[in-house]
C-alpha cells in the first residue's frame, strides 16, 4: 500500500546512480499527471498497474536497489529505489511499489538471505537471487518522489493547483491532497517534500490512514 512506503523510506541510505531515458515531454515533470478513463493515471511515463519494472527502467535508468520491507504494523511491501534521477532538469529520488499479493510477499520473506532493522522501525530483507530475477515482470502500483529542489507553497499552487483538501498532522506536516491526480503531496517544515502517487481510483488507500492519524 502506498502509505507504507514512508516507513522504509527514511531509513534507506543506499546511494546509487542511473542513466535514464526521458519519457515523453508531457510526462517529465511531477505536476504532469494524466488521468485515464478507467480511473488509472500516468506520471513520469509510468502507468500504474500497467507499467512493469522493466518499462520503468527504460525511463529511470538501470541502477537501482530493491528490498522487501516488513513495516512496524507487520505488513510487507516490495520497493525499488532509484536514488538519483534527473528528468527535465529536475533531480530527485524515486521509490516504486511493486504489486504483489500477500502470499507472494510472505514467500519472498521466507526465502530471504538476510535482514536488517532500519531506523524507521521497519525491517529490510535481502531477497534471494531467484526472486530478484522475477522483478522485471512485476507491475508498479504506486510511486513516491522526493525532489532535491525545495517546493514552496506558492510554487505548488502554480504548478499543481489548489488541493481538494489539506490534512495537518503533528510537527508541521501538511498533506495536500489531489484525488483527481491520485497525489498526496507532503510538506514538512523540517524535511523534504514527498509526493506520493497512486491511481486516482485507489486514492482512499492514501486518504484513510491520514484521517485515522487525525482522529487518534
Amino acid at each position: 500500500m502506498m502509505y507504507k512506503l514512508v516507513f522504509a523510506l527514511f531509513g534507506f541510505l543506499f546511494v546509487v546512480g542511473c542513466e535514464q531515458q526521458a519519457p515523453p515531454t508531457e510526462q517529465i515533470y511531477p505536476w504532469q499527471v494524466t488521468r485515464l478513463p478507467d480511473g488509472g493515471s500516468r506520471v513520469f511515463g509510468i502507468q500504474f498497474n500497467q507499467t512493469t519494472l522493466e518499462g520503468a527502467r527504460s525511463i529511470l535508468g538501470t541502477r537501482y536497489d530493491e528490498g522487501l520491507f516488513e513495516n512496524p504494523d507487520g505488513s510487507l511491501s516490495l520497493e525499488i529505489y532509484f536514488n538519483e534521477v534527473t528528468l527535465g532538469g529536475l533531480s530527485g529520488k524515486y521509490i516504486l511499489l511493486l504489486d504483489a499479493p500477500p502470499s507472494q510477499l510472505k514467500a519472498i520473506k521466507q526465502r530471504a538471505t538476510r535482514s536488517k532493522r532500519m531506523e524507521s522501525g521497519a525491517r529490510r530483507y535481502r531477497m534471494a537471487p531467484a526472486d530478484r530475477e522475477k522483478l522485471d515482470s512485476m507491475v508498479i502500483s504506486a510511486l513516491s518522489y522526493i525532489p532535491y529542489t525545495n517546493l514552496d507553497e506558492e510554487m505548488i499552487r502554480q504548478r499543481f493547483g489548489l488541493p481538494d483538501d489539506i490534512i495537518v498532522l503533528k510537527e508541521g506536516k501538511r498533506h495536500w491532497l489531489y484525488p483527481d491526480k491520485g497525489l498526496d503531496l507532503l510538506l514538512d517544515d523540517d524535511g523534504k517534500e514527498l509526493l506520493q502517487y497512486v491511481a486516482p481510483r485507489d486514492f482512499e488507500r492514501v486518504r484513510k490512514p491520514l484521517l485515522r492519524q487525525v482522529g487518534s
